[in-house]
């Protein structure tokens, strides 16, 4: 196990091993035979007990191609809506014209939603994974890239907002990424705003599912306060979208003082996410004895659980370009709601219990009578 990427420590302690995953979650896999073929990679999940940071040793940012087949958008669901538009509210909540630059701005899905508020003027976007989809006006910019000290000087004066949501658990070294955007931040006297899990939410439900390739680094509140202040910026952290993310604000500061070393990780976090998954395979050969079963989300939680879990016959998910398509690795088929219900499908395991309600919903709506339970708090059996 090598030094803690973020603040250097050897103090660090081993969480989660798995020897075979798909090295990308968020992806439209076609056919059956390419999903049993998906490139893997290992998973050795490791926690900094100094600053609280978790990590994949065994990450390789060779194996990750965020090419044509990548997409994680979960714009058809009104309960994502909701968060994304109570997210744009506190980018705006400033007075003044937006002159918006977005780090890992994915298909433009924000930058979208922020120009229909009418407050946007101008707008910049650096991801390499995106495909165009939204015909953007002139004022728009995306460019096919990362961005670093050779892209920053693509960037206007006039940029007043710097944003990055759900980009820096992709990234294998954080030090070196946040030092560009804070070196930007700080030249520019902008402000910074980011989102991105909480890691401390995954640990204390024990949720096996929340590990996986793509997020090769997870942050809890202290450990993104550390890294933001070894650079220069002070931050304030809140909670969002139920607890699973944190909502970031930085800005430039003197010598923000480091948050205080406390171990996050109790002795028994490896145990207790090995116990969670041998009480859900317990749960989950129980349920089949019903019907068929299927999994709600194809996202990076449900390909997770289908890899780890035997007995998933369907994945359902609500984005059609991911609809008749196959999980990465475990070759589970997606399907609509409709293709499910057809296929006799009598209970649905909800894999992000923030969705349970409107899925409920929309299986009441159907006339589906099947069994609704979602991924909760604690797994069956279990008092991690």
């Amino acid at each position: 196990m090598r030094k803690c990427p973020l603040c250097l420590s050897a103090n660090n302690v081993a969480i989660v091993e798995r020897a075979r995953v798909p090295v990308l979650q968020n992806v439209i896999v076609r056919t059956r035979a390419e999903a049993l073929e998906f490139p893997t990679g290992r998973l050795s999940i490791c926690g900094c007990q100094r600053c609280g940071f978790v990590w994949n040793d065994d990450f390789d940012p060779a194996a990750i191609d965020y090419g044509a087949t990548y997409n994680n958008s979960v714009q058809a669901s009104g309960v994502y809506l909701a968060h994304q538009a109570a997210m744009v509210d506190r980018v705006l909540k400033e007075k003044g014209d937006l002159h918006y630059l977005e780090i890992g701005c994915g298909e433009g899905e924000f930058i979208d939603a922020l120009e229909k508020t009418g407050r946007l003027k101008t707008a910049i976007g650096f991801d390499p994974a995106f495909h165009g989809n939204y015909a953007f006006g002139p004022h728009i910019t995306i460019f096919r890239e990362y961005f670093d000290a050779d892209s920053a000087v693509k960037v206007p004066d006039t940029i007043n907002t710097v944003c990055s949501r759900h980009t820096i658990e992709h990234v294998p070294d954080p030090r070196a990424f946040v030092a560009e955007i804070a070196k930007f931040v700080k030249e520019r006297k902008v402000r910074l705003l980011m989102e991105t899990p909480d890691v401390t939410w995954i640990l204390r439900r024990a949720a096996f599912e929340d590990f996986f390739y793509e997020h090769c680094s997870l942050y809890s509140p202290r450990s993104i306060q550390y890294l933001l202040a070894e650079f220069g910026l002070k931050c304030t952290v809140d909670l969002v979208y139920d607890g699973q993310y944190m909502w970031i604000e930085a800005s430039p500061a003197d010598n923000p003082p480091l948050p205080v070393a406390v171990t996050d990780f109790a002795d028994g976090v490896a145990a207790g996410l090995a116990q969670a998954l041998e009480n859900w395979r317990a749960e989950i050969d129980r349920l089949r004895e019903r019907g068929p079963l299927a999994i709600w989300g194809a996202a990076s939680k449900g390909v997770t659980f289908a890899l780890l879990l035997e007995g998933i016959d369907y994945a359902i998910d609500l984005n059609v370009q991911k609809q008749g398509g196959f999980l990465p690795v475990s070759a589970v088929p997606v399907v609509g709601p409709e293709a499910a219900r057809h296929a006799g499908v009598s209970t649905i395991v909800v894999m992000n219990p923030i969705y349970e309600t409107e899925i409920r919903s929309k299986v009441e709506e159907m006339g589906w009578n099947a069994l609704v339970i979602s991924l909760r708090a604690e797994a069956p059996g279990t008092s991690f």
